[in-house]
């Protein structure tokens, strides 16, 4: 019997078998040589989109800690949260159609995370929608941190941008400048709204620093006049919200001037001062604009007997 014939089968199934084995390590490189790109392309494309959600984030929320006489209520920051929340959801939107694009499992989650700031975020007019939208921010800035871990491992060199401060960049910085300009505060607002909690001045004190202070917003109101409308929006109201402080003291203001008549004997029992005490019961109850103003309770307490 001749072995020849089995020996070249032999060779034969073996140079198969190495070939085999080498077109299916081409394939697996390939593989990952696209996975490796396509993560390249998701960082470059998310750089701007991240930058922007960074930089309107802070601003898409109502203050944690507000104080004691932050006023309770603030149509500015009604409209400036929601201008906030919609270019998030804009810059989301676009930055998932991009990553679409592309097709890649490797970015799949971040495609949803994208997918669910957009929905979040679209028209949070009130509190518990902007709480969403924070929510699913924070879900973002999960997804790109589980990404560019898996795209490290892969040896990307680049890494995935993160929903934080320094992400924004002077293009996005550029972009807002109108919106920040817009929503404010002036240093006068800020100087205010740092008097409302200092016992040490007075009624007057805190009237000029309104008053100086509506100076500010009234000025924004009239240089965006004519903006688009979102950015309109958020001047006027940030000049009627300072408005609405500056008449609300100067109604504590002359209230405590007529409680303090309602001191002399001839008019205390008055039903002048029975109407004076209820109006100024619904201060004590509710609370004062100001620290400047405290000292009302006390009179209300002597003044204002049953």
């Amino acid at each position: 019997m001749n072995p020849r014939p089995r020996i070249a089968s032999s060779a034969l199934l073996l140079a198969l078998t190495v070939a085999a084995c080498g077109k299916g390590d081409d394939g697996a490189a390939a593989a990952v040589a696209a996975e490796k790109a396509a993560h390249e392309t998701a960082i470059t494309d998310l750089k701007q989109p991240v930058a922007l959600i960074s930089g309107y984030s802070p601003y898409a929320r109502y203050p944690e800690s507000p104080g004691k006489y932050f006023p309770a209520r603030h149509p500015d920051l009604e409209k400036s949260t929601l201008l906030a929340a919609n270019e998030m959801r804009y810059a989301a939107n676009k930055a998932r159609q991009k990553l679409e694009a592309v097709s890649s499992k490797a970015t799949e989650a971040l495609q949803a995370a994208l997918s669910a700031v957009t929905q979040a975020c679209a028209d949070a007019d009130e509190p518990g929608k902007l709480t969403k939208c924070t929510d699913s921010v924070k879900a973002l800035d999960g997804a790109l941190e589980k990404t560019g871990a898996a795209a490290t491992a892969l040896g990307v060199a680049g890494k995935y941008p993160r929903i934080a401060p320094e992400s924004v960049t002077d293009e996005a910085r550029t972009a807002m400048a109108t919106f920040l300009k817009a929503r404010g505060p002036g240093g006068n607002e800020k100087s205010f709204a740092d008097k409302r909690s200092d016992p040490k001045l007075t009624p007057a004190d805190i009237t000029t620093a309104c008053q100086t202070a509506q100076d500010d917003a009234a000025a924004a109101a009239q240089t965006y006049e004519k903006a688009d409308e979102p950015i309109r929006l958020v001047a006027a109201t940030r000049k009627m919200a300072m408005d609405s402080q500056c008449r609300r003291i100067g109604e504590i203001t002359n209230l405590a001037r007529d409680l303090d008549e309602c001191k002399k004997k001839t008019k205390a029992k008055s039903t002048e001062c029975k109407v004076i005490c209820g109006k100024v019961k619904v201060w004590v109850d509710d609370g004062f604009p100001a620290a400047a103003f405290e000292p009302i309770a006390k009179d209300f307490a002597d003044i204002c007997k049953p």
